[in-house]
């Protein structure tokens, strides 16, 4: 079990997501930021960011993004597609490993291996201590760093990531190895140290971010047999 501390997805107030009129298919890959219904409050909405989108083993268009984005049901937009309408619905999703597997329409998506200046041609193990990764998320966009702490279910970097970039792509090369779930304290030792949240590129001081390692998210969602199981990405 991966345990978030401080997880990074937001909520603004909105009139909500709609059916739309799927005039023009939404462009979405891995790093695209998306609007998701939060049934508790219809008043409002979260906003994450898709870590991958890909097909599962009967053929069905898939994304993935972190589990407290939303509940299974909710309704998915795409941030820049709204006019579009729903794109989606989540329709697995785990609370202890924090992913959620959103079912995708594919009369309204039309899907992208890049968003900005990130590309996924695939899925990689882990890193190790030491790899410099890369993440794409709609709200600090593309930044690199360090990996501070590594091991087969999540990794501590020092990417920077802020509310909104929850799910957000983890990259060595064009190679997803992990999604964003949450921010930490700096841990030096026995000292524990306070940082607030990055801000974006060129903020060299905030917090480390933690990761889910994609082989942990693809094995559990397998374990689920339904939506989801068997991902690869197209």
């Amino acid at each position: 079990m991966v345990v978030a501390v401080g997880a990074l997805s937001a909520t603004v107030l909105t009139s909500g997501i709609t059916a739309g009129t799927a005039s023009a298919a939404a462009v979405l890959g891995g790093g695209s930021g998306i609007y998701v219904e939060q049934l508790d409050d219809p008043n409002s909405i979260g906003e994450c960011t898709l870590t991958a989108i890909g097909y599962d083993r009967e053929n069905r268009l898939v994304g993935i993004t972190a589990g407290h984005c939303g509940e299974i049901g909710a309704r998915i937009a795409g941030e820049y597609s709204v006019r579009t309408g729903t794109v989606g619905v989540i329709a697995e999703k785990s609370e202890g490993n924090d992913w959620a597997v959103v079912l995708l329409d594919p009369e309204r998506v039309s899907p992208t291996r890049q968003v900005a200046q990130s590309v996924i041609n695939g899925v990689a193990p882990a890193p190790k201590l030491g790899d410099n990764v890369c993440k794409n998320g709609r709200t600090t966009g593309f930044t690199c760093g360090p990996v501070w702490e590594a091991n087969p279910e999540y990794f501590r970097s020092q990417v920077c990531a802020d509310h909104g970039d929850s799910g957000a792509p983890v990259l060595l090369g064009d190679r997803v190895v992990g999604m964003v779930v949450a921010g930490a304290d700096f841990e030096a030792g026995p000292v524990t140290i306070d940082l607030a949240p990055c801000k974006g590129a060129g903020d060299f001081f905030h917090q480390p971010e933690i990761s889910t390692t994609m082989d942990l998210v693809l094995a559990d969602i397998d374990r689920t047999n339904g939506v989801g199981a068997g991902f690869r990405t197209f």
